[in-house]
Parts: structure tokens; sequence; C-alpha cells
């Protein structure tokens, strides 16, 4: 702790905490710990029932990192008591929770004070925290005289994870008086996950209000005769015991053996066939229920299969937390999902048709690829993009011509249009086929009609070409790989160059060497990102030539390809010369100083921070960020040192990120430079990332 502060830092304090302003009172409560502890705690312990709750957030996180754990402990224990201010009760039982494992001793002593809210939230305290060595007196609370205290032990004791509680807790089920005290005893039973035979839960199915809850609770059994239970509960008239039924029947089936999972799942069909309100019912909910309702009920409809589910999960989707799962329940439906969809898809907006395929480029019926096809022609090019994209998933290979012909249209489109997505997307599904068939045939057929197009043919499409042809990676392309890079267009040739990264290095030297020479820059900036793929000797020397390049970009490129190559270790020999270049670029523009910086975090080591330190000269904030990164992850001890003047630095991002490394690597040697920090920095993001790195220097 610093020391004590002044009579009139004392004073500016004592001010300032009895301040209107609230954040003159929150950063008040920041430097209280600057007292002495006997005088810092009890100050603390009175802003917890501060108006704002900014302030008693603030007081408790300052309780947190003191070191006096009893002291604290026992005057949180107390605020416990404060019958007339709410906020400072909720806030001491969250300073206890954050007091962790040291307080539980000192709340087992006051679970047996004579004020029942007391006693309460005394065990949401130890529930919070989770020590196991609260169990056997949270057992003996099971018998408290306080209905709300026992509902809230029953809570406490499921959190515990300790199975060997059910017993208390199945008594307490069966026998407490007061319904709160058996809900909650079956839903810690729930959580405890406890697999208990079906005849100790069969009379707690009878009462309506718990039938639910013992619903859930039998989901966790392994007993046969629990599998019976709740597919009878398919029938239940109440809905929220019907829908604990489905969750636990679906639970169950996750934990079915292989040889039993298919006959319960027939059996579940059958029980849900059964009825002639359960489908129609479970499709309304999935338009209403809250979400972890929704979740259930889309599994549970996909388990029964039924097509007439398909369009209502469909529209479950639109629902950014449904989307995952209605998708991979559409798929897992399969052919009767297909057929559904694509029965609707007239009907459908562009929303739900781009959902739909993503589904149908993973089904394998016979009914999506003609609807695919003319969606290919739909005014939207989202809609046409993805619909492409499905089609070479689906590996339909009669498409492969009107994928092309596509090719052609999206080529000319206006980029702003979309047409650049869509260009992808044709290219992604053409590459898919192409690479599908016998030795190579399929990729014969679609690059003699792509080069066919060639004459003629927009930039754009020149360039999807290219692109097409590198992605194949055939060494019998390279003639027209040499085609391309001889093309008027830079974009066309820069994309040819992209696409020479599968070729052996034999094949690709003569193409790279017409690229290292070529008059624009972006061709030579592809040049060096293909070379920080190849193996070759010689590939080095170019990037290191290319380093000098008049262009920037290219320097760039060719200063963070070589870090690349260190990153994946082409070349260990090259690291010496590699780090001479590094050096060099320190200085230079602005582009090629970041290059470096993202050089010498690819490259690592402890070499890789000491040259780093030279970029904490530089003007720029992001460098000093990019150098703060790669210090942060390679620094060793000496290094870590450079980053403590950082703290005063300018620009507040390079402040707070110097903080937040030094806390991550552990520097304890920083915390005085960064308390002191935090008697001057004004910015609040700065502040909340000095709190939490003292906070975690001190632990």
């Amino acid at each position: 702790m610093a020391p004590s502060p002044d009579p009139r830092e004392r004073e500016a304090l004592g001010r300032d905490l009895a301040s209107t302003d609230e954040e003159a009172r929150r950063l008040a409560v920041e430097r209280v710990t600057a007292l002495p502890t006997d005088e810092a705690v009890p100050l603390l312990i009175e802003c917890l029932g501060d108006a704002s709750w900014r302030v008693r957030k603030t007081a408790v996180e300052r309780l947190a990192v003191l070191s006096d754990s009893d002291r604290i402990t026992r005057s949180l224990v107390e605020a416990l008591a404060d019958a007339e201010n709410s906020g400072r009760r909720n806030a001491a039982l969250e300073a206890l929770i954050r007091c962790g494992a040291a307080a539980v001793p000192i709340l087992l002593d006051a679970s047996t004070d004579p004020d029942g809210d007391v006693r309460k939230q005394v065990v949401d305290a130890l529930a919070g925290i989770g020590d196991r060595r609260a169990a056997s007196r949270l057992v003996a609370m099971l018998e408290d005289r306080d209905p709300n205290v026992r509902g809230a032990v029953a809570d406490a004791l499921g959190v515990l994870g300790m199975p060997e509680l059910a017993p208390p807790l199945l008594r307490a089920a069966h026998d407490d008086m007061e319904r709160l005290v058996r809900l909650s005893a079956l839903r810690a039973l729930s959580r405890l996950e406890v697999s208990l035979p079906a005849r100790e839960v069969a009379g707690l199915i009878h009462d309506p209000h718990l039938r639910g809850s013992a619903f859930e609770l039998l989901g966790h059994s392994d007993d046969p005769e629990a599998f019976e239970q709740l597919l009878k509960g398919l029938e239940s008239t109440s809905r929220g015991a019907r829908e604990a039924a489905m969750a636990s029947l679906l639970r169950g089936l996750g934990r079915a053996e292989p040889d039993e999972l298919d006959d319960r799942a027939r059996r579940i069909r059958e029980a849900a066939a059964a009825s002639q309100t359960l489908l129609p019912v479970a499709l309304e909910r999935l338009s209403q229920a809250g979400l972890p309702q929704r979740l259930m009920l889309i599994q549970f409809l996909g388990l029964l299969g039924d097509g007439a589910s398909a369009r209502p999960i469909l529209e479950a989707a639109r629902d950014e937390a449904l989307l995952q799962v209605a998708r991979e329940t559409l798929v897992h439906m399969g052919a009767a999902a297909e057929e559904a969809l694509v029965a609707a898809w007239p009907d459908l907006d562009g929303e739900l048709r781009l959902i739909a395929c993503e589904v149908l480029a993973r089904t394998a019926g016979r009914s999506a690829e003609p609807c695919l096809l003319v969606t290919l022609n739909d005014r939207d090019p989202a809609l046409r993009a993805a619909a492409a994209r499905a089609l070479g998933a689906r590996g339909c290979a009669g498409a492969l011509e009107r994928l092309i012909e596509r090719l052609h249209a999206a080529a000319g489109s206006d980029p702003a249009e979309g047409g650049i997505a869509e260009a992808e997307a044709l290219c992604d599904a053409i590459v898919a086929l192409a690479s599908e068939g016998d030795e190579g045939a399929s990729a014969d057929v679609a690059v003699q009609r792509l080069l066919g197009g060639l004459s003629g043919g927009r930039e754009a499409y020149r360039c999807a070409v290219a692109e097409v042809l590198g992605r194949l990676g055939r060494a019998d392309h390279g003639e027209a790989m040499g085609l391309l890079l001889s093309d008027p267009s830079a974009s066309v040739r820069r994309a040819a160059v992209e696409g020479l990264t599968e070729l052996d290095d034999e094949r690709a030297a003569e193409p790279l060497r017409l690229a290292l020479a070529d008059e624009a820059p972006e061709v030579r900036t592809a040049a060096a990102a293909c070379l920080a793929r190849r193996s070759d000797p010689s590939a080095f020397p170019h990037l290191a030539a290319l380093a000098q390049d008049p262009s920037p970009e290219v320097r760039a490129a060719a200063v963070r390809a070589t870090g690349q190559r260190l990153h994946r270790g082409v070349r260990p020999e090259e690291r010496p010369a590699a780090f001479t270049l590094f050096e060099k670029g320190l200085a230079d523009d602005g582009p090629v100083a970041m290059a470096v910086a993202d050089a010498l975090l690819a490259a690592g080591g402890a070499d890789a921070a000491r040259v780093a330190v030279g970029l904490l000269r530089r003007p720029e904030p992001e460098l000093a960020q990019a150098a703060v990164a790669c210090i942060g992850r390679h620094g060793e001890a000496e290094v870590l040192s450079e980053l403590q003047p950082l703290l005063s630095h300018a620009a507040w991002s390079v402040r707070a990120q110097a903080v937040q490394c030094l806390a991550a690597r552990g520097v304890v040697a920083a915390t005085p430079a960064i308390l002191r920090r935090l008697e001057l920095e004004q910015d609040p993001f700065v502040r909340e990332a000095i709190l939490a790195a003292l906070r975690r220097l001190e632990s």
C-alpha cells in the first residue's frame, strides 16, 4: 500500500467523499486505499451504502484488493444487517463473494445469526463462493425455522457440485412443508445431475406444482423407468411440465448408448405422433417462448423430423441467438427439411432464402439443385452468391456451365452492387466442382471453359480465372498462368502471381522472376506475399531486394513476408540477415515500420522484443502499441522495464496497453510507477485498466 497521505490530501479526500458529485465520490473511493487499513476499511464499508451504484461498485473493488481479510469480512457481515439500505446489503454480499474462500469461516460463524434475513444472505454468499467446506453446515440449515433460508440453502447445496448431498436434498423435496423449499431442492438435485431411481421421484410427479421440476430431474436418471415416465410427460396438460419432459428426453438421448439411441428416438416420435396437440402447440410456442425454451423446441422438433416443422424452424433462425441451432437442426432433418424448404421457396423473403441456401448446401435430397439453379438468376447478388456456394458444396457437377456463365455476368457487375462478393462465391463453387472427379478430369473441363472466355473477357473475369487456376494448383496449368502473367492489366497479373503458391519451385521460378521486375507495385507486393510461403533458397534474397524497393507498399510487404517465413520456420538460417533487414526498417515510412512490428511479433523470441524497443521512439501511437504487443509477448525482464515510461505517453491507448502488459507479465516492480500514474490519470478507460492491473499485481 502507498504511504499515508499528508493532512492536505486527507482533507481533500474527506471533502470529495462527501461531495454531491457522483464522479468525485467515485474517484475519492479509489484513493481511500492510500489510508492505513484501519481507516480505509470503515470508509469503504460506509461507501457501500452510497446512492450511486458506480460508487458502491468501486468500493467493492477496493475492498477486494485489501489484505486485511478477517477485518473486512466481519465488517461486511455486519453490513448485511442493514435493514434500511438494500444497496449496502447487496454491495456487502457482492464484496463477501469477492473475498472468496478466506471469508468462509466467518460466514459459517454468522450463519447462526438470529436475524433470518442475515442468515439468508450469508447462505447466498456461501453459494456465490462455492467452497465445499460449507456443505455440512448448509445441510444442517435445511432444518432452519425460516423457509426463505431453507430455500436458499437448497439452492446453495446445488451449487457445490457434490452428488453426495442428494439424500438430504431429496428428503427436503419430499418432506418440507413449504413448496418453495421443495422446488429449490428439486432444482438443486437437477443442478447436481444426480441419477436417481424413478421410484424416488414418482411421488413428486403427482404434485402439479412440482411436476416440471421432477421431469427435469428425471432427465439425469439412467433408470429405464425414467424414460417411460418422461414419455408420459409428453401427454401432460401443463405446458411447463410437457416442455420439461421434452428437454429431459433430449438430455437422455445425449447420454444414450449407441445401440439404444435409435429405438429411443423412434419411441419419442411415436409418442409425439399419438398426440393431437403436441406438434401444433410446440410450433406455436416456437414463436412465443423465451430463448431457452425456443432452443429446446427447435431441437425436439428436429428430432421428430416432420417436414411441417421446417418452415417454422427457418423462421426462428431470424433470431441470431437461434440461427446456428436452427440451421443445424434443419440439416439434420435432411430430405424432409429440403423438400419443405423448396416447396416454401416462393413465399420466403430474402433473409430466409439466404439461410435456406446454407441448409440446402448440406442436404442430399434431389429437389434442391433445380431450385438453386433458378436462384442463380435472382435479382439479389447476395442470394445468387449463396446459391452458387450451395451448388458447389453439394457437388452439382451439372451446374458448372451455369456457374461459369454467371461468373462472366458478375465480372461485369458494379462492385457497389455486390459483384465482387458474387464473383468470389462463384470462384469457390467452380473450384469445389473442378476439384472433384477422377484424375482432374473435372478440372480440365472447367479450365478449358474458363480459358475459352478470356478473349474479350472483362478484367474482373480474367482476375477470377487467375484465382481459380491458382487455387486448383495444377502443375499443367503453368502455360495458362503464364498467359495471365502477361496480361495488360496489373490486377490480373497480381491475381496470377497470387496463384503461383501451389506450383513447385522449378515451375514458379520464371513467373516469379517476371513478377519481381513488374512495373506495377501491386504485382511486386503479391510476389513478396508469394515468397513468404516458398521454401526455395532464392526466396529471401528476393525479399531483401524488395525491401529496398522505391514503393513503401512493396517494402512493407517484403518485411512482413520475411517475418512470416521466420514464423513458419521455412529457413531458420535466414534469421540473422532478416533481423538486419528489420532494424533498417525501424526508421522507414510508417507502413514499413508497422510491417516491422508485425514481422517481429511473428518471428518471436527475445531478440525480436529487443529490436521492437526501437519502435517505442517513434511518435506514432499505433507503432508504440504494436511494439508493446511484441515486447509483452516475447520480452525478458530487462526489456519489459522499457515499458514503464509509456505510462506517461500522450496517447491514452498506449498508456492503457502498457499497464495491461506490465500486469499480464507480472512486473511487480512497476507497481509504484502505476500507483503514481493513478493519481494523475484522468481518462476513465485507462483508470479502469490501472485498477485492474493493481488488483492483478497485488494478488
